[in-house]
């Protein structure tokens, strides 16, 4: 979760794990909590800084704080011993590059030596490649080092952790992997995004897709990401047969559902649910000149799993939202038997 202006006026719980989390550090940083108190909340309040809380199961496990500006800095990071093997040290540092690419020309940060040699190739893997003493010294019992790096070879290094920020890790309720894109029409887009319509229709899909996380792209002239859903169900049917348990859901006239269907003997319901919209669409111009890459618009839908494109390009949206959407639930009609077809293919947590 990030941390921000409001947290900080208002003192939201976010802000207090925040606080609590850095305070932990207290044995080797005794200024830690005065240093938090004036000037990280300061910053927060200005919008000079911004705050990270990383959460697994609800449980506050990690947190950072970033300093913005021309030189930018990553001013803490710190991440509870049961969290270490979980990439969250891969994710703070991408969350917190992404969120300076507008203003910083370089980045650095001081830590503890032994934290340097321990851990040398993660900072390596984010192109910074030397350490060397700090002027001002803060911990107790530890020589703290310096390292800087220029933004564009962080931000290179970043994206190219993308793909690996897989599994359960997620930036609030924005997943970091879903298992593919999903083109829509911007008026049945805007429903399924405010909730209305929860069943969408197809006359191909397939059915291994039930279970599991979609994202949501809307076709021109949106011509980007607009949020993400689960796929609670896949149901093969004929058209009368679907139009009769879902009509309702599918949020469309009677004339447009069979113009649509018109000469299929089964076509698809997909049942949506846990919708979560973007703040804003990201376009799918800005995330090819973010990445570097050429992403062609999704045709109906596309599998992630065959194209790293834009598996980066959907860890890159998450990254960039950090909100909270919308969650919407729908059950599906008792009764309606529903074809076979095979099971989702469900990844581990990373």
């Amino acid at each position: 979760m990030r941390i921000g202006e409001r947290d900080a006026r208002t003192g939201t719980d976010d802000f207090h794990s925040l606080r609590d989390l850095i305070l932990q550090s207290e044995p080797s940083y005794p200024e830690i909590g005065r240093w938090f108190d004036s000037r990280v909340l300061q910053g927060l309040r200005s919008g000079q800084r911004t705050g990270y809380v990383g959460l697994i199961n609800e449980r506050p496990v990690a947190a950072a704080v970033l300093k913005r500006g021309l030189v930018s800095k990553f001013c803490h990071l710190k991440i509870d011993l049961s969290a270490r093997s979980k990439s969250l040290g891969d994710l703070f540092f991408t969350l917190m590059t992404l969120d300076v690419r507008h203003q910083a020309k370089r980045v650095r940060f001081t830590l503890p030596e032994s934290v340097w040699e321990d851990r040398k190739d993660f900072f390596n893997s984010f192109s910074f490649d030397s350490a060397e003493k700090s002027e001002r010294q803060y911990r107790l019992f530890d020589s703290e080092l310096f390292s800087e790096t220029s933004f564009p070879r962080l931000f290179g290094a970043s994206c190219n952790k993308l793909p690996q920020m897989m599994g359960q890790l997620a930036i609030a309720d924005h997943s970091l992997l879903t298992g593919a894109v999903m083109s829509v029409q911007p008026g049945p887009l805007e429903k399924i995004l405010a909730g209305q319509k929860t069943v969408e229709i197809r006359t191909r899909f397939s059915q291994r897709w039930e279970k599991q996380r979609v994202s949501l792209y809307g076709t021109h002239p949106i011509s980007g990401l607009s949020g993400e859903a689960t796929i609670a169900r896949v149901i093969a049917g004929p058209p009368d047969r679907i139009w009769e348990f879902f009509a309702p859901q599918i949020c469309c006239t009677r004339v447009e559902f069979d113009g649509y269907t018109s000469g299929r003997d089964v076509i698809y319901a997909i049942v949506l649910t846990d919708v979560h919209p973007f703040v804003d669409p990201i376009p799918l111009a800005q995330l090819s000149h973010l990445l570097g890459l050429n992403l062609a618009a999704p045709q109906s839908y596309s599998s992630l799993s065959n194209s790293d494109g834009w598996l980066s390009a959907v860890v890159l949206a998450a990254a960039l939202q950090g909100s909270i959407g919308v969650r919407n639930k729908q059950k599906v009609p008792e009764g309606f038997i529903n074809r076979p077809g095979p099971r989702p293919i469900i990844r581990s947590s990373a």
